[in-house]
């Protein structure tokens, strides 16, 4: 029988992201994330910050696998939620992002005068 590798993260994480646009206060952010363009990266944006869980299965079974989400602690489950709502500000560019980062991290980011001629 042949074996597919079913990635387990990414079904979990739409999920929560249809959830959490569901239940946002603001409807803009529902539009704006009806565009696939930016739920693709929205979506990027979580996975690329979370251990993802890979199980190889047979492939006739793998179609019929639904995530259940118990490849997640209850505070990874949290971490992602978070991440979520951190890549919905971070892809709308709010400004509040920048602001919660300890200054001196802001100032090793840009390049010093200095440094520029060598």
């Amino acid at each position: 029988m042949a074996q597919t590798i079913v990635n387990l993260t990414l079904p979990i994480v739409t999920d929560k992201i249809d959830a959490i646009l569901a239940a946002y206060p603001l409807y803009e952010y529902r539009q704006v994330f009806a565009v696939p363009e930016l739920r693709q990266k929205l979506t990027a944006y979580v996975l690329a910050r979370l251990p993802v869980v890979y199980v190889t299965m047979d492939s006739r079974t793998a179609g019929d696998m639904a995530p259940t989400g118990h490849c997640y602690s209850s505070e990874q489950h949290n971490q992602i939620n978070q991440l979520i709502h951190q890549g919905i500000e971070a892809l709308l560019g709010r400004p509040e992002i920048e602001q919660r980062r300890p200054s001196a991290e802001r100032v090793e980011a840009e390049p010093i005068p200095s440094s520029w001629f060598g």
